[in-house]
């Protein structure tokens, strides 16, 4: 008994610590929550307060004013589009080599590998210039396909979470299958990628979340008001209402507004994916 009280004064600096980061963390949400449902007159108050005393949902009927009412939800159908095409391509791509680098032999295998790792080092900005050149001679600039195309090639992480992932998987089961008669594409499909299921989560919902809220990329390939994602629309209604009407008008909670709705689709995906988002690391990266 004195042993199991020693333990817990032991780990409460340790909880008291995680929880101080968690509420670091999700205090700007709280904040931007709280604020895109304050009036205007609370909103500038002298002394700002943590709690709505008056909730209205005044800024969110600003947020769909100021964009005509239609376009909220055409910006978050670009962005769902371009985030499914993109995870689609991922996991194609990203299962297939993995499992190549995992368990096929040829020559230069790992070097290859650890090539397209080191990739992960580089920031794509450096090569925006080189990247939209390319699209444009493609005539994949300004078009969906093109991001969609586009946003898998930084595949370096998930690789790497493939990778281990399948290095996970019992050779006994593919043996087995082999002497069945099982050939490589049977294998891959009918063992090793049920197998695998958490860390395709993962790098699902990696590919997701990077492509729902990318803006330079984004914006750099897109012209068109109409192919604007999520994340580039609500930078065009915030700060001024000028993009959309002939009035000047800070708009702090709109801002707010237009924050929560682009971020709330991505949290729902979250909660509904979280069990398999934590089990997925845990057999695909502790294993590296």
């Amino acid at each position: 008994m004195m042993y199991s009280w020693k333990k817990i004064l032991r780990e409460i600096p340790v909880n008291l610590a995680l929880i101080a980061m968690v509420c670091a963390c999700l205090f700007p949400l709280y904040w931007s929550l709280v604020s895109s449902l304050k009036g205007r007159a609370e909103l500038f108050e002298t002394k700002p307060t943590l709690i709505v005393r008056h909730p209205t949902l005044e800024n969110y009927k600003m947020v769909l004013s100021l964009t005509g009412g239609s376009q909220i939800p055409l910006f978050l159908w670009n962005s769902l589009k371009i985030g499914l095409g993109a995870v689609a391509v991922q996991f194609v791509v990203a299962s297939m080599a993995g499992y190549a680098f995992a368990r096929m032999k040829f020559r230069g295998r790992d070097l290859i590998f650890y090539l397209m790792v080191l990739m992960m080092f580089f920031p794509r900005v450096g090569g925006l210039m080189a990247t939209y050149e390319l699209m444009d001679f493609l005539n994949l600039r300004n078009t969906h396909i093109g991001l969609i195309l586009l946003f898998p090639s930084s595949v370096s992480l998930s690789l790497l979470i493939m990778r281990q992932s399948f290095l996970g998987v019992p050779r006994e089961l593919e043996e087995s299958a082999m002497i069945d008669g099982a050939n490589t594409w049977q294998i891959f499909t009918r063992i090793a990628i049920p197998m695998t299921q958490s860390a395709l989560v993962v790098i699902s919902i990696l590919m997701f979340l990077a492509t729902w809220g990318d803006f330079l990329m984004t914006y750099t390939l897109l012209d068109d008001l109409n192919l604007f994602t999520v994340s580039i629309a609500i930078t065009q209604i915030t700060g001024w209402s000028m993009i959309y009407n002939s009035t000047l008008a800070t708009t702090y909670g709109s801002d707010n507004a237009a924050f929560i709705l682009a971020i709330l689709p991505v949290i729902l995906v979250y909660i509904l994916s979280q069990k398999w988002f934590v089990r997925g690391f845990q057999e695909g990266i502790i294993k590296l």
